[in-house]
């Protein structure tokens, strides 16, 4: 009888945990250093792909570039892709990502909040504005070694919600 009384509550959790979070980290553009050879290319794939979320990874060896495509409602977790990378002794320079979300203010501080996943945004006189609490998709440079993480956004585009 109990139980009754309480499915009902439950039901709305249970219905958005089993369906995609439309804001999350979609893609990681990684710049490394020393992913020149095909070995290193292979080896650094297979470690990548060991990690949860990661759906798609694309490597150039010309451009020493790695992209990788979350699944739906996958966590990104940069410092995991810096430890599987580290293990075939190949360097992170930069992360660039693409992610849905929403700008929200608090506490006089502006954050991105894409999923479960939140940055501090950092002011920049060429940054373009971000509508406060609408859908958005950005395009942004990752400073993955602050607490919060910290992005400067290099381009918005408006979703619809």
């Amino acid at each position: 009888m109990r139980l009754l009384r309480i499915l009902p509550l439950l039901w709305p959790v249970l219905v958005a945990s089993a369906v995609p979070a439309q804001a999350q980290v979609e893609r990681v553009a990684i710049r490394t250093t020393g992913i020149s050879c095909g070995t290193c290319a292979f080896v650094s794939e297979i470690y990548l792909r060991q990690l949860d979320g990661i759906d798609a990874i694309r490597i150039s060896l010309s451009t020493e570039a790695i992209l990788v495509t979350y699944k739906p409602g996958a966590i990104f977790r940069p410092q995991e892709l810096r430890d599987a990378l580290k293990k075939t002794d190949v360097g992170v320079l930069e992360f660039q990502v693409i992610a849905r979300g929403r700008m929200q203010e608090l506490g006089g501080h502006r954050f991105f909040v894409a999923g479960r996943d939140r940055f501090a945004l950092i002011a920049a006189s060429d940054a373009p504005q971000l509508p406060a609490g609408a859908p958005i998709l950005i395009e942004a440079m990752l400073d993955d070694r602050t607490d919060p993480m910290q992005l400067k956004v290099m381009t918005v585009k408006s979703m619809s919600p």
